[in-house]
């Protein structure tokens, strides 16, 4: 297996108060390892709190971590474009006076890729299945699934290696929700796309990948996969903290684990 993103003993933490308080340091992450690795989705795990929010920063590399350090493994120059992210609210990411063709070609124009307005912006919306007559309408017009359509199709155009979906699914209800989950399967093996799937989720995140990574406080505490699941995992852990914590997941989830 390729590896893709590599994070190596991150710790990222922030100061409270002022510049001259002596107020204790708000610990995000410690030590955070994993690899992510091509075609093997990674779904991470968590609470409010737990750190997910400043693990995605640092993969975007809009932070930079206190110590420890990230590998990508693909073309430097390329890096913004190859690790893409797709956040929890779709209405916050659009631009509410622009039309959804505008907001699917932004990224394009950025990149300097976009070269036929029209065919790029119809094809996209295709891909996810847009409507192509409705590409005029502003993005408020749409309801919240089609926006976090746009929202990935837009993405997508720039051609990524990495997707980070940050709670994407969350604001979707259970039967959009797994529209879109067929969507993104299909769309991966059409595209060749690796998914980093960070949900408080269960459901989601067994839907999805391969390995699952469980982050609490800012700590990786747990860490298996599909071939093992989660059941087995909890029976080989050895501090055994970990039984308590996947089970409220569990029970959120109405998921069977075995």
């Amino acid at each position: 297996m390729r590896e893709l993103i590599r994070v190596d003993g991150v710790s990222q933490y922030y100061k409270k108060g002022n510049f001259f308080s002596k107020a204790p340091l708000n610990v995000a992450l410690e030590k955070v390892s994993f690899s992510l690795f091509e075609n093997r989705n990674l779904g991470i795990l968590g609470r409010n709190g737990a750190g997910k929010s400043s693990l995605v920063r640092i993969l975007l590399g809009l932070e930079k971590p206190k110590s420890g350090q990230v590998r990508m493994f693909f073309d430097k120059k390329q890096e913004r474009r190859l690790i893409q992210a797709v956040f929890q609210d779709p209405q916050s990411s659009l631009n509410p006076r622009w039309s959804a063709r505008k907001c699917l070609l932004e990224g394009l124009e950025n990149f300097k890729m976009l070269k036929n307005p029209k065919d790029q912006s119809e094809e996209l919306a295709e891909l996810v299945g847009l409507p192509k007559d409705s590409l005029d309408k502003k993005s408020f017009e749409f309801s919240g699934g089609e926006q976090q359509r746009i929202n990935l199709a837009r993405v997508l155009a720039l051609q990524p290696r990495v997707l980070i979906l940050d709670e994407a699914l969350s604001n979707l209800d259970v039967h959009l929700q797994m529209k879109m989950i067929e969507m993104l399967k299909s769309l991966q093996k059409q595209l060749s796309i690796t998914y980093l799937v960070i949900s408080h989720d269960l459901r989601i995140i067994l839907q999805l990948c391969e390995d699952v990574l469980l982050l609490r406080d800012g700590k990786v505490v747990f860490k298996t996969n599909k071939q093992e699941g989660i059941y087995n995992a909890i029976l080989r852990d050895s501090k055994g903290d970990s039984a308590g914590y996947f089970n409220e997941f569990y029970q959120a989830s109405f998921w069977h684990l075995r």
